[in-house]
Parts: structure tokens; sequence; C-alpha cells
């Protein structure tokens, strides 16, 4: 999409890659941007509708824009799905190093993780949606970009379980792996089932997910 250059006047994608460049922080922080403002309503559009169907013309009525505007901060829908999983990626990341800078122990970081990851991916519901459901549509460029971010990401998790094993406070028998494996099950798939109008928050969810985690699901025998 639309990228600023060294002058900090706009300057648009050109025609044919993808966006590397994605700004977090101008994402989170102003929702309201132009650009922010074609990411949400072209995921809504593609989570509703599906990333075939949906036309630029679409994009455009949802978001405000005329035809001509929209073009000027991205040539094609392609390239908007192209942000959403750049986007995706970092959002992600962010969140991890949320957990990492917590206070505290390492199981209080990675209790952390856990309640923030189900924040997170609830937050950005519809993106995390597009990741999976428009697949197909996914160019190798993204797909390699999903992999790197991910691999990133895992790891980051594992050394966060691995902290609390050398910390004493986690059975070092755990396979790191494998857990990093179990969260990533458990709260991965929310962008699927969890409905707003439900009976418990994304935060009250990722707390009984680390209750079950860490006191284990079976009675107490004694």
């Amino acid at each position: 999409m639309v990228r600023t250059s060294s002058s900090g006047k706009n300057a648009p994608h050109n025609a044919g890659q993808s966006s590397d460049g994605f700004d977090l922080d101008e994402y989170l922080n102003d929702r309201g941007t132009a650009r922010a403002r074609i990411v949400d309503a072209a995921a809504r559009l593609f989570c509703d509708r599906g990333f075939q169907v949906v036309t630029m013309k679409d994009i455009s009525k949802a978001v405000g824009l005329s035809k001509a505007g929209l073009y000027h901060y991205c040539p094609s829908k392609d390239l908007i799905l192209a942000d959403i999983v750049t986007l995706c990626g970092k959002v992600l990341l962010r969140q991890l190093e949320v957990a990492q800078e917590e206070e505290g122990t390492p199981v209080n970081r990675l209790k952390k993780f856990v309640t923030t990851r189900m924040e997170t991916i609830v937050e950005h519901q519809p993106l995390f949606t597009i990741i999976y459901q428009e697949r197909p549509y996914l160019t190798s460029e993204s797909i390699g970009d999903i992999s790197r971010s991910a691999e990133e990401y895992r790891a980051g998790v594992r050394k966060l379980i691995e902290e609390a094993q050398s910390s004493g406070e986690l059975d070092k028998k755990i396979d790191p792996h494998v857990l990093m494996f179990a969260i990533d099950g458990m709260t991965g798939w929310a962008y699927v089932w969890f409905r707003k109008d439900g009976t418990r928050t994304p935060t009250e969810l990722g707390e009984a997910f680390w209750k079950i985690l860490s006191s284990g699901v079976l009675a107490d025998a004694s």
C-alpha cells in the first residue's frame, strides 16, 4: 500500500510488489488512517464474501474512497492481501515482545504470552481468518513471509518455555516444541470459534487455557 518517502510524501506501491514496509505502529495507533481503513474493510469483505468475489469497487465503497483514491494507495486487491499477511506476522511478533518484557518470573512471562495471544487473535480476528481462508490465493512471496515470521515467533515461544524450565518452575521433562504446538493449537483457532456475544472475554479464555496448562485436567487423587 502507500509508502512514505524520505521527503515525507506518500508514495504508492509499485505494481506487482508486495508490501514489506507496513508500519505496524501506524496501524495500531491510528485505525482511522486510509491505509488502516483499507486493510480493515478489505479483511471484513474477504471474510464475508471471499477474496475472489470481492472487487476493488467493493473495497472503495466500504472505505468511502473513490476508486481512483483507492488505487492511489494500492493498485490491486492482491497487494492488500499481501499487506494483511505482512501485518499479521508483525502483530504476532509484537504480542510476543509484550510477553517477553513482562516483569516477574519466566512463568509469569509464559502466562502473559498465553493470555495476550488470545487477546491479539480476537482483536484482529478478520485478519487472521484471511491468512487461512484465502491461503490458495497467496503468492509464493507471501507464503514465504508467513513461514519466516512463524519460525521467528515459534522460536521465541520455545525460548519462553525453556527459560521457565531453567528456572525450575516448569517440568524439564516436557518437550518445549510439543508444548509450543499445544499452546498454538489451543489459542490459534480462536479466529474460527470465538464469538463476541459469548459468555467469556478473550482474557478470561486465555486465563482458563493457562489454568489447564499449568494445573492439568485430572482431579487430585488425594
